[in-house]
């Protein structure tokens, strides 16, 4: 049976047989469809939706039972006996049903190009540069406003809820935008970007499509930036070379004044002072990414260097500890519970990796995928490997800049830390964060950060492996590791949270102090007798009192022959 029509991205060929399937039992009057899914799998949610609408365009039931090891037998066939009921009752309904047609979000046309674009909110480090890099190109981009309570509650009412708490908070805050009267549908697209890959994140274009339908929004065009062919809108034309380029310079420029916010944020005397230092040069660097001018944007971070150095600190040291994890709970402040602010706050220094880690690991993914013949193409190598040459020199440009900061800390090499984690993780784990996450945990941890944070949506599988599955390996690698995993998602207790976070700050506090105690000056241990120094005028620019000569010689170890002769020789 063709599949060709589902509303979603048949990228995984499980869940193509069960569209297949859904499709033959339409088809034959005789059979029905019962769905057995373990909890907690991530492709389900995505592909029980458009079998559940595939089932209900032929009028027959429905019927999905999830199963796990405490599953209730009682209960699974209490479902089974109703299904059976409903199949005698509309015995012969399955005929008189007309297949209806499909509802869908309409394609963005050529004349839609004077439309407003919306985008959801991604970062307060990252989302102030979108509309600088579109601007150029003739799109007026909005960034839609940070989420809220709301935007969960527009989510978990038009998609499923199975879905990633990600797709939960970009959905809904793109549906509470019309609804609540922001902007017109009439006038309005929406654009997100799409990086692909076996990760559920690939179908969230999907799923803000069925969410718009769901919501009478079916008129809105939603546009995919993705490298690869996801959702292809025929009206949406763009210099990909020039947006790459923009895109570019955003992160490499704001990923340095982050790490300085962040580092200069639990230290300061007077509080916002960070904050306001990280706004104004955010918009500096907006103005040079809509100019695309690197050596703008150079000048622009010495002076953010200088003016971070300026701010006034207290002199104390400060725990640190690292946050990790997939990359919209990561970033995102409302979807990880303001916890990155709220440990600034209690004078830790948060150490966050940057973003464009995820987006070079590709140098690395590519060179791996050649070498285990995943791909063999000479071409797409030859372009990886020039493509790294040239982005590890403008790096290396930022890094002797950011050599001056007063907290600086040296970037990690990927590729050495991609060798290092394959001896943890095989590099073919690219789904998700993939090993990149596992790459993170490693070079926190090889530079003394101890204590991390790891953030996943719950029954993001990606993370399973390759950060929570992989504590123990870790922890025989690294003993000072102290993990603690969270699971983010619309139910989520913050009470719980933060209870769980002051445990950590007071092991990074011992740590520290641990470490303040091993890098202390040795004491010297008096001897009982102790020669007598006469105190006088003691110009150790010129000479050196015989008296603390003979000190000396008494403490240094000597045996008492060799002591004896000393002293005889003053």
């Amino acid at each position: 049976c063709s599949i060709s029509d589902v509303n979603v991205l048949t990228q995984w060929t499980y869940t193509n047989r069960l569209y297949a399937a859904a499709r033959w039992v339409c088809h034959n009057p005789h059979a029905q469809l019962v769905q057995l899914t373990s909890f907690g799998c991530g492709p389900d949610a995505v592909a029980a939706d458009e079998v559940r609408e595939i089932i209900a365009d032929s009028g027959k039931v429905y019927t999905l039972l999830k199963m796990d090891e405490i599953s209730n037998l009682g209960a699974v066939r209490i479902r089974l006996r109703s299904m059976l009921e409903a199949v005698k009752e509309n015995s012969g309904a399955c005929q008189r049903i007309k297949s209806k047609e499909k509802r869908v979000t309409r394609v963005f046309l050529p004349e839609d190009r004077k439309k407003t674009l919306i985008a959801p909110y991604f970062s307060p480090f990252y989302s102030p540069l979108v509309p600088a890099v579109f601007r150029p190109m003739g799109y007026r981009v909005d960034v839609l406003p940070p989420q809220d309570r709301s935007s969960v509650e527009f989510g978990l009412k038009n998609i499923n809820n199975d879905m990633c708490y990600p797709a939960v908070l970009v959905a809904g805050d793109i549906i509470k935008a019309f609804q609540c009267g922001i902007y017109d549908p009439e006038n309005t697209a929406v654009i997100m970007t799409q990086t692909g890959g076996q990760c559920r994140a690939s179908s969230y274009v999907s799923l803000i499509r069925k969410g718009l339908v769901s919501a009478g929004l079916d008129h809105v065009p939603v546009i995919a930036l993705s490298t690869e062919e996801i959702n292809p809108q025929p009206g949406f034309v763009i210099d990909e070379k020039e947006l790459v380029k923009r895109m570019g310079l955003g992160v490499i420029f704001t990923d340095p004044l982050a790490k300085m916010y962040l580092a200069t944020l639990p230290r300061e005397k007077i509080p916002g002072t960070s904050k306001a230092l990280h706004s104004k040069y955010l918009s500096e660097i907006a103005t040079g990414v809509e100019k695309a001018d690197y050596h703008y944007l150079l000048r622009v971070l010495e002076k953010a260097v200088q003016d971070f150095n300026g701010i006034e600190i207290v002199d104390r040291a400060v725990p640190k500890i690292g946050v990790v994890g997939e990359i919209f709970v990561k970033y995102n402040f409302f979807a990880n519970a303001n916890i990155i602010e709220w440990l600034s706050l209690q004078g830790v220094e948060v150490v966050l990796p940057g973003l464009q880690s995820f987006f070079t690991q590709r140098f690395v993914n590519e060179n791996f995928d050649q070498k285990a013949f995943f791909k063999r193409s000479i071409v797409d190598n030859l372009q990886h490997k020039l493509m790294d040459i040239y982005v590890r020199y403008h790096l290396s440009r930022i890094d002797r800049i950011m050599q001056g900061f007063r907290f600086y800390r040296k970037p990690f090499d990927l590729k050495d830390l991609a060798e290092a984690t394959s001896e943890v993780v095989s590099l073919a784990n690219q789904f998700g964060e993939g090993w990149l996450l596992t790459a993170e945990m490693i070079g926190m941890l090889n530079e003394g950060t101890g204590n991390i944070v790891c953030l996943q949506p719950f029954g993001c599988i990606a993370n399973h492996i390759t950060g929570r599955g992989l504590e123990r390996k870790l922890k025989e690698m690294f003993p000072h590791l102290n993990l603690l995993s969270l699971d983010m998602d619309a139910g989520a207790s913050e009470v719980n949270i933060i209870n769980r976070l002051h445990f950590m700050i007071i092991a990074a506090k011992q740590e520290m102090e641990h470490e303040t105690e091993a890098t202390a000056k040795p004491t010297i241990t008096w001897p009982r007798y102790v020669p007598r120094i006469l105190p006088g005028n003691l110009d150790f620019d010129y000479h050196i009192s015989p008296e603390l000569e003979k000190w000396k010689s008494w403490v240094s170890g000597l045996g008492l022959w060799k002591k004896a002769s000393h002293y005889a020789r003053r």
